[in-house]
Protein backbone atom coordinates (compact mmCIF):
# COMPACT_ATOMS: atom_id res chain seq x y z
CA UNK A 1 0.00 0.00 0.00
CA UNK A 2 1.52 3.39 -0.87
CA UNK A 3 1.14 6.11 1.38
CA UNK A 4 -1.50 8.17 -0.74
CA UNK A 5 -4.08 5.28 -0.74
CA UNK A 6 -6.25 4.27 1.62
CA UNK A 7 -6.15 1.82 4.32
CA UNK A 8 -8.47 -0.54 4.32
CA UNK A 9 -9.54 -2.09 7.36
CA UNK A 10 -11.99 -4.86 8.18
CA UNK A 11 -13.46 -5.55 11.67
CA UNK A 12 -14.55 -8.80 14.17
CA UNK A 13 -16.32 -9.22 17.58
CA UNK A 14 -17.87 -6.18 17.75
CA UNK A 15 -21.21 -5.57 19.13
CA UNK A 16 -23.82 -3.87 16.94
CA UNK A 17 -23.78 -0.63 18.81
CA UNK A 18 -20.07 -0.13 18.92
CA UNK A 19 -19.98 -1.36 15.25
CA UNK A 20 -22.13 1.28 13.95
CA UNK A 21 -20.12 3.95 16.44
CA UNK A 22 -17.22 2.45 14.25
CA UNK A 23 -18.76 2.68 11.01
CA UNK A 24 -19.60 6.27 11.84
CA UNK A 25 -15.99 7.07 12.99
CA UNK A 26 -14.52 6.17 9.88
CA UNK A 27 -16.94 7.72 7.83
CA UNK A 28 -16.01 10.90 9.72
CA UNK A 29 -13.12 13.53 8.82
CA UNK A 30 -11.71 11.87 11.94
CA UNK A 31 -10.67 9.12 10.34
CA UNK A 32 -9.29 10.25 7.06
CA UNK A 33 -7.27 7.82 4.98
CA UNK A 34 -9.02 4.66 6.52
CA UNK A 35 -11.68 2.68 4.76
CA UNK A 36 -13.70 0.69 6.80
CA UNK A 37 -14.54 -2.91 4.91
CA UNK A 38 -16.46 -6.24 5.14
CA UNK A 39 -14.44 -8.21 2.89
CA UNK A 40 -11.88 -10.12 4.26
CA UNK A 41 -9.45 -9.03 1.75
CA UNK A 42 -8.22 -5.80 3.67
CA UNK A 43 -4.99 -4.77 4.43
CA UNK A 44 -5.48 -5.06 8.29
CA UNK A 45 -7.82 -6.41 11.04
CA UNK A 46 -9.52 -4.67 14.00
CA UNK A 47 -10.89 -7.16 16.36
CA UNK A 48 -12.59 -6.48 19.46
CA UNK A 49 -9.97 -9.25 21.47
CA UNK A 50 -12.63 -9.84 24.44
CA UNK A 51 -12.36 -13.65 24.85
CA UNK A 52 -11.04 -16.89 23.75
CA UNK A 53 -13.56 -16.65 20.35
CA UNK A 54 -11.49 -13.64 19.26
CA UNK A 55 -8.38 -15.18 20.42
CA UNK A 56 -9.00 -17.93 17.63
CA UNK A 57 -9.90 -15.60 15.55
CA UNK A 58 -6.89 -13.66 15.54
CA UNK A 59 -4.55 -16.32 15.07
CA UNK A 60 -6.47 -17.41 12.33
CA UNK A 61 -6.16 -14.50 10.74
CA UNK A 62 -2.05 -14.36 11.41
CA UNK A 63 -1.93 -18.16 9.82
CA UNK A 64 -4.06 -17.33 6.67
CA UNK A 65 -3.50 -13.21 6.02
CA UNK A 66 -0.29 -12.50 7.71
CA UNK A 67 -1.44 -8.96 8.20
CA UNK A 68 -0.82 -6.42 10.14
CA UNK A 69 -3.70 -6.48 12.98
CA UNK A 70 -5.15 -3.70 15.59
CA UNK A 71 -6.75 -5.17 18.82
CA UNK A 72 -9.53 -3.50 21.37
CA UNK A 73 -8.45 -5.16 25.24
CA UNK A 74 -10.07 -3.77 28.56
CA UNK A 75 -7.38 -2.30 30.19
CA UNK A 76 -6.79 -4.98 32.83
CA UNK A 77 -6.48 -7.45 30.13
CA UNK A 78 -3.64 -9.66 29.20
CA UNK A 79 -1.63 -8.68 26.04
CA UNK A 80 0.31 -11.40 24.62
CA UNK A 81 3.38 -10.48 22.60
CA UNK A 82 2.67 -10.87 18.70
CA UNK A 83 4.57 -8.96 15.83
CA UNK A 84 2.67 -6.49 13.58
CA UNK A 85 -0.16 -5.73 15.78
CA UNK A 86 -1.29 -3.11 18.05
CA UNK A 87 -3.15 -2.73 21.11
CA UNK A 88 -5.91 -0.23 21.48
CA UNK A 89 -7.01 0.02 25.76
CA UNK A 90 -10.14 0.96 26.77
CA UNK A 91 -12.13 2.83 27.50
CA UNK A 92 -12.46 3.41 23.88
CA UNK A 93 -12.24 6.95 22.39
CA UNK A 94 -11.85 9.05 19.19
CA UNK A 95 -8.01 10.01 20.46
CA UNK A 96 -7.25 6.37 21.52
CA UNK A 97 -8.59 4.99 17.98
CA UNK A 98 -6.82 7.72 16.21
CA UNK A 99 -3.20 6.95 17.77
CA UNK A 100 -3.77 2.98 17.25
CA UNK A 101 -4.66 3.70 14.01
CA UNK A 102 -1.74 5.69 13.11
CA UNK A 103 0.42 3.50 14.50
CA UNK A 104 -1.26 0.42 12.65
CA UNK A 105 -0.50 2.42 9.66
CA UNK A 106 3.01 2.70 9.92
CA UNK A 107 3.40 -1.53 10.62
CA UNK A 108 1.35 -1.52 6.85
CA UNK A 109 3.65 1.04 5.21
CA UNK A 110 6.76 -0.67 6.67
CA UNK A 111 5.93 -4.04 4.99
CA UNK A 112 5.94 -6.25 8.24
CA UNK A 113 4.82 -9.43 7.82
CA UNK A 114 2.69 -11.02 10.76
CA UNK A 115 3.08 -14.34 11.57
CA UNK A 116 1.83 -16.63 14.11
CA UNK A 117 3.85 -18.40 16.85
CA UNK A 118 5.33 -21.24 15.56
CA UNK A 119 4.27 -24.94 17.57
CA UNK A 120 6.70 -26.73 19.07
CA UNK A 121 6.25 -30.71 19.29
CA UNK A 122 6.76 -31.84 22.35
CA UNK A 123 8.91 -34.89 21.65
CA UNK A 124 10.97 -33.21 19.04
CA UNK A 125 14.39 -35.05 18.39
CA UNK A 126 17.17 -33.76 19.55
CA UNK A 127 19.27 -33.86 16.23
CA UNK A 128 19.26 -31.51 13.99
CA UNK A 129 17.14 -31.82 10.59
CA UNK A 130 18.44 -32.28 7.05
CA UNK A 131 16.25 -29.95 4.04
CA UNK A 132 14.20 -33.11 3.50
CA UNK A 133 12.95 -33.49 7.19
CA UNK A 134 12.57 -29.88 7.76
CA UNK A 135 10.33 -30.18 4.90
CA UNK A 136 8.58 -32.97 5.77
CA UNK A 137 7.61 -31.59 9.27
CA UNK A 138 6.65 -28.10 8.03
CA UNK A 139 4.04 -29.48 5.62
CA UNK A 140 2.61 -31.98 8.09
CA UNK A 141 2.78 -29.23 10.99
CA UNK A 142 0.28 -26.87 8.70
CA UNK A 143 -1.53 -29.71 7.47
CA UNK A 144 -2.56 -30.10 11.48
CA UNK A 145 -3.03 -26.39 11.50
CA UNK A 146 -5.29 -26.10 8.73
CA UNK A 147 -7.45 -29.37 10.29
CA UNK A 148 -7.64 -27.89 13.43
CA UNK A 149 -8.69 -24.31 12.36
CA UNK A 150 -11.43 -25.90 10.36
CA UNK A 151 -12.46 -28.03 13.53
CA UNK A 152 -12.36 -24.62 15.20
CA UNK A 153 -14.64 -22.93 12.67
CA UNK A 154 -17.29 -25.20 12.75
CA UNK A 155 -17.85 -25.32 16.60
CA UNK A 156 -17.14 -21.71 17.28
CA UNK A 157 -19.41 -20.44 14.86
CA UNK A 158 -22.65 -20.56 16.59
CA UNK A 159 -20.98 -19.94 20.19
CA UNK A 160 -19.82 -16.50 18.05
CA UNK A 161 -22.76 -15.18 16.78
CA UNK A 162 -24.02 -15.80 20.52
CA UNK A 163 -21.41 -13.79 21.97
CA UNK A 164 -21.69 -11.14 19.73
CA UNK A 165 -25.92 -10.51 20.45
CA UNK A 166 -25.57 -10.98 24.38
CA UNK A 167 -22.59 -8.58 24.10
CA UNK A 168 -25.16 -5.94 21.95
CA UNK A 169 -26.70 -5.26 25.31
CA UNK A 170 -24.12 -4.56 27.61
CA UNK A 171 -21.04 -3.22 24.98
CA UNK A 172 -20.56 0.43 24.81
CA UNK A 173 -18.30 3.21 24.35
CA UNK A 174 -16.06 4.55 26.84
CA UNK A 175 -18.35 7.14 28.13
CA UNK A 176 -21.35 5.16 28.93
CA UNK A 177 -18.82 2.82 31.65
CA UNK A 178 -17.52 6.51 33.07
CA UNK A 179 -20.92 7.44 33.12
CA UNK A 180 -22.19 4.34 34.94
CA UNK A 181 -19.23 4.83 37.48
CA UNK A 182 -19.99 8.30 38.13
CA UNK A 183 -24.04 7.45 38.90
CA UNK A 184 -22.88 4.79 41.23
CA UNK A 185 -20.12 7.11 42.73
CA UNK A 186 -23.34 9.73 43.21
CA UNK A 187 -25.72 7.28 44.53
CA UNK A 188 -22.84 6.31 47.45
CA UNK A 189 -22.01 9.63 48.23
CA UNK A 190 -25.04 10.15 48.94
CA UNK A 191 -25.73 7.30 51.25
CA UNK A 192 -22.79 8.29 53.08
CA UNK A 193 -24.13 11.74 53.57
CA UNK A 194 -27.59 10.73 55.13
CA UNK A 195 -25.63 7.93 57.42
CA UNK A 196 -23.12 10.89 58.60
CA UNK A 197 -26.42 12.90 59.62
CA UNK A 198 -28.14 9.96 61.43
CA UNK A 199 -24.68 9.42 62.70
CA UNK A 200 -24.74 13.10 64.17
CA UNK A 201 -28.15 12.99 65.48
CA UNK A 202 -27.15 9.85 67.02
CA UNK A 203 -29.84 7.47 66.10
CA UNK A 204 -27.32 4.70 64.79
CA UNK A 205 -23.74 4.01 65.48
CA UNK A 206 -20.82 4.65 63.47
CA UNK A 207 -19.71 1.66 61.15
CA UNK A 208 -16.33 1.36 61.00
CA UNK A 209 -15.28 2.11 56.69
CA UNK A 210 -15.20 -0.73 54.42
CA UNK A 211 -11.65 -1.57 52.92
CA UNK A 212 -11.72 -0.68 49.19
CA UNK A 213 -9.53 -2.63 47.12
CA UNK A 214 -7.34 0.25 44.91
CA UNK A 215 -8.80 1.22 41.44
CA UNK A 216 -5.66 1.39 38.42
CA UNK A 217 -8.06 4.27 37.24
CA UNK A 218 -9.83 6.10 39.11
CA UNK A 219 -13.63 6.97 38.07
CA UNK A 220 -14.09 10.75 37.40
CA UNK A 221 -16.08 12.17 40.07
CA UNK A 222 -19.51 14.25 37.77
CA UNK A 223 -19.28 17.84 38.39
CA UNK A 224 -22.98 17.96 38.76
CA UNK A 225 -25.19 16.72 41.27
CA UNK A 226 -28.68 14.67 40.86
CA UNK A 227 -30.25 17.87 41.39
CA UNK A 228 -28.24 20.29 39.10
CA UNK A 229 -28.47 17.46 36.40
CA UNK A 230 -32.58 17.31 37.04
CA UNK A 231 -33.15 21.37 36.41
CA UNK A 232 -30.64 20.83 33.19
CA UNK A 233 -31.69 18.01 31.52
CA UNK A 234 -35.41 17.59 33.19
CA UNK A 235 -37.05 13.74 33.78
CA UNK A 236 -38.55 13.59 30.21
CA UNK A 237 -39.02 10.28 29.41
CA UNK A 238 -37.83 9.62 25.40
CA UNK A 239 -40.70 9.84 23.15
CA UNK A 240 -42.01 8.64 19.55
CA UNK A 241 -40.90 11.26 17.09
CA UNK A 242 -42.78 10.04 14.54
CA UNK A 243 -45.84 9.97 16.36
CA UNK A 244 -47.82 13.74 16.14
CA UNK A 245 -49.05 14.15 20.11
CA UNK A 246 -45.85 12.42 21.10
CA UNK A 247 -43.69 14.99 19.61
CA UNK A 248 -45.73 17.91 21.38
CA UNK A 249 -44.36 16.85 24.79
CA UNK A 250 -40.74 17.54 23.70
CA UNK A 251 -41.24 21.17 22.01
CA UNK A 252 -41.45 24.01 23.88
CA UNK A 253 -42.08 27.86 22.80
CA UNK A 254 -39.17 30.30 23.68
CA UNK A 255 -42.21 33.69 23.70
CA UNK A 256 -42.06 34.91 26.97
CA UNK A 257 -39.05 33.27 28.24
CA UNK A 258 -35.88 35.11 29.27
CA UNK A 259 -33.01 33.38 27.01
CA UNK A 260 -34.31 35.39 23.67
CA UNK A 261 -33.93 38.22 25.34
CA UNK A 262 -30.70 37.54 26.60
CA UNK A 263 -29.29 36.44 23.13
CA UNK A 264 -30.88 39.70 21.95
CA UNK A 265 -28.66 41.58 24.45
CA UNK A 266 -25.31 39.88 23.29
CA UNK A 267 -26.17 40.06 19.38
CA UNK A 268 -26.91 43.84 19.99
CA UNK A 269 -23.63 44.34 22.51
CA UNK A 270 -21.43 43.02 19.93
CA UNK A 271 -23.33 45.16 16.89
CA UNK A 272 -23.31 48.52 18.58
CA UNK A 273 -20.29 48.26 21.03
CA UNK A 274 -22.55 49.33 23.87
CA UNK A 275 -23.44 47.94 27.16
CA UNK A 276 -26.71 46.30 27.19
CA UNK A 277 -29.26 46.12 30.20
CA UNK A 278 -31.80 43.86 30.28
CA UNK A 279 -34.69 45.71 31.96
CA UNK A 280 -37.66 43.94 33.72
CA UNK A 281 -36.20 41.69 36.10
CA UNK A 282 -35.57 41.83 39.44
CA UNK A 283 -32.22 42.63 40.06
CA UNK A 284 -29.31 43.97 37.75
CA UNK A 285 -28.66 41.99 34.42
CA UNK A 286 -26.02 43.53 32.10
CA UNK A 287 -24.21 42.90 29.13
CA UNK A 288 -20.70 44.25 28.46
CA UNK A 289 -19.50 43.52 24.82
CA UNK A 290 -16.30 45.05 25.37
CA UNK A 291 -15.71 41.74 27.80
CA UNK A 292 -17.84 39.90 26.61
CA UNK A 293 -19.20 38.93 30.04
CA UNK A 294 -22.41 39.35 31.82
CA UNK A 295 -22.58 41.24 35.00
CA UNK A 296 -25.10 39.39 37.10
CA UNK A 297 -26.41 41.30 40.06
CA UNK A 298 -28.81 38.57 41.84
CA UNK A 299 -28.14 34.72 43.60
CA UNK A 300 -28.38 31.76 41.52
CA UNK A 301 -31.84 30.74 42.46
CA UNK A 302 -33.38 33.74 42.04
CA UNK A 303 -31.73 33.44 38.04
CA UNK A 304 -32.97 29.84 37.74
CA UNK A 305 -36.73 30.91 38.42
CA UNK A 306 -36.51 33.53 35.93
CA UNK A 307 -35.68 31.23 32.88
CA UNK A 308 -38.66 29.05 33.80
CA UNK A 309 -40.93 32.54 34.03
CA UNK A 310 -43.21 33.78 31.44
CA UNK A 311 -42.98 37.38 30.83
CA UNK A 312 -46.24 39.03 29.51
CA UNK A 313 -45.69 41.52 26.48
CA UNK A 314 -43.46 44.10 26.64
CA UNK A 315 -42.32 43.18 30.45
CA UNK A 316 -38.68 42.88 29.16
CA UNK A 317 -37.02 45.07 27.32
CA UNK A 318 -33.15 46.42 26.49
CA UNK A 319 -31.76 49.45 27.21
CA UNK A 320 -28.60 50.93 25.77
CA UNK A 321 -25.86 52.42 28.37
CA UNK A 322 -23.13 54.37 27.82
CA UNK A 323 -19.43 52.91 28.02
CA UNK A 324 -18.52 55.36 30.89
CA UNK A 325 -21.75 55.07 32.76
CA UNK A 326 -21.48 53.45 36.25
CA UNK A 327 -22.70 50.50 37.22
CA UNK A 328 -23.82 48.63 39.85
CA UNK A 329 -22.40 45.97 41.67
CA UNK A 330 -22.51 42.47 40.68
CA UNK A 331 -20.59 39.02 39.57
CA UNK A 332 -19.06 38.96 35.97
CA UNK A 333 -19.70 35.82 34.06
CA UNK A 334 -18.64 34.88 30.73
CA UNK A 335 -21.02 35.68 28.11
CA UNK A 336 -20.88 31.77 27.05
CA UNK A 337 -20.83 30.51 30.29
CA UNK A 338 -24.05 32.02 31.40
CA UNK A 339 -25.47 31.51 27.98
CA UNK A 340 -25.09 27.76 28.02
CA UNK A 341 -25.74 27.74 31.46
CA UNK A 342 -28.92 29.58 30.90
CA UNK A 343 -29.82 27.86 27.92
CA UNK A 344 -29.93 24.22 29.43
CA UNK A 345 -31.93 25.59 32.71
CA UNK A 346 -34.64 26.61 30.13
CA UNK A 347 -34.52 23.42 27.72
CA UNK A 348 -34.67 20.86 30.97
CA UNK A 349 -34.65 18.08 28.52
CA UNK A 350 -36.25 19.23 25.33
CA UNK A 351 -36.85 20.95 22.46
CA UNK A 352 -36.89 24.71 21.24
CA UNK A 353 -39.72 25.52 18.64
CA UNK A 354 -37.13 27.62 17.02
CA UNK A 355 -35.07 24.18 16.54
CA UNK A 356 -35.67 20.52 15.25
CA UNK A 357 -34.46 17.09 16.71
CA UNK A 358 -34.47 16.21 13.26
CA UNK A 359 -32.74 18.48 11.09
CA UNK A 360 -28.80 17.44 10.56
CA UNK A 361 -26.50 19.17 12.42
CA UNK A 362 -22.68 19.19 12.46
CA UNK A 363 -20.93 20.64 15.72
CA UNK A 364 -17.65 22.76 14.65
CA UNK A 365 -15.73 22.59 17.98
CA UNK A 366 -16.26 21.31 21.37
CA UNK A 367 -17.30 22.75 24.17
CA UNK A 368 -14.90 23.84 27.08
CA UNK A 369 -16.25 21.78 29.63
CA UNK A 370 -13.64 22.68 32.00
CA UNK A 371 -15.60 26.11 32.07
CA UNK A 372 -19.15 25.11 30.71
CA UNK A 373 -21.43 22.84 32.53
CA UNK A 374 -21.09 19.48 31.76
CA UNK A 375 -24.13 17.17 31.71
CA UNK A 376 -24.27 13.46 31.41
CA UNK A 377 -22.60 12.00 27.94
CA UNK A 378 -22.24 15.85 26.61
CA UNK A 379 -18.40 15.09 25.62
CA UNK A 380 -19.60 11.70 23.98
CA UNK A 381 -22.49 13.44 22.21
CA UNK A 382 -19.72 16.56 20.94
CA UNK A 383 -17.63 14.19 19.53
CA UNK A 384 -19.99 12.17 17.91
CA UNK A 385 -21.59 15.41 16.79
CA UNK A 386 -18.51 16.78 15.37
CA UNK A 387 -17.94 14.18 13.35
CA UNK A 388 -20.87 13.71 11.35
CA UNK A 389 -23.31 15.22 10.03
CA UNK A 390 -27.04 13.69 12.26
CA UNK A 391 -30.11 15.01 13.64
CA UNK A 392 -30.23 14.62 17.58
CA UNK A 393 -32.81 11.84 17.38
CA UNK A 394 -29.65 10.08 15.38
CA UNK A 395 -27.47 10.90 18.16
CA UNK A 396 -29.62 9.79 21.11
CA UNK A 397 -30.20 6.51 19.56
CA UNK A 398 -26.63 5.88 18.32
CA UNK A 399 -25.20 6.37 21.82
CA UNK A 400 -28.48 4.87 23.08
CA UNK A 401 -28.55 7.19 25.79
CA UNK A 402 -31.96 9.41 26.90
CA UNK A 403 -33.12 12.00 24.37
CA UNK A 404 -33.36 14.55 27.21
CA UNK A 405 -29.00 14.88 27.19
CA UNK A 406 -29.26 15.25 23.67
CA UNK A 407 -31.95 17.81 23.68
CA UNK A 408 -30.88 20.14 26.37
CA UNK A 409 -27.26 19.59 24.92
CA UNK A 410 -28.53 20.97 21.19
CA UNK A 411 -30.14 23.95 22.70
CA UNK A 412 -27.35 24.90 25.01
CA UNK A 413 -24.71 24.73 22.13
CA UNK A 414 -27.49 26.26 19.38
CA UNK A 415 -27.81 29.03 21.74
CA UNK A 416 -23.52 29.56 22.37
CA UNK A 417 -23.12 29.60 18.53
CA UNK A 418 -21.34 25.98 18.36
CA UNK A 419 -22.98 24.60 15.09
CA UNK A 420 -21.82 25.04 11.88
CA UNK A 421 -24.23 27.11 9.51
Amino acid sequence: MSVSEQLTITTSGFAAKEQAMLEVFFGGRNAIGYNLVSSGDADALMINLKDEVAERHLQNWLNDAGKPWVAVVDSKADKPSRNAGVYIERPLSIKALQEGLSDLKKLVQSGVKAKAEPLIAKDAPSKPLNDRDRAREEAFAEWQARKQRSTQAASSWQGEHKDREEAGLNSRFSVHRNELNSLILEAQKQVQEKQARLEAEGKIAPAPEPEVAPEPEAPKVPSLSAEMILQCCGSLSDVNLDEATERRRVYFSLDGLMLPWILRAVKTGNETNNIQQIVGVPGALFYLPAEKAFLVGMDSDLLLQLTRTRFGFDELSLLDKEPDQELPKGKRVAADELVWQLALFTARGRVSDSLSAEEPLLLAEIPDFERLLETPHARSIAELWQSQRLSARNVADMLSIPQRFVFSFLVAADAVGLYCQ
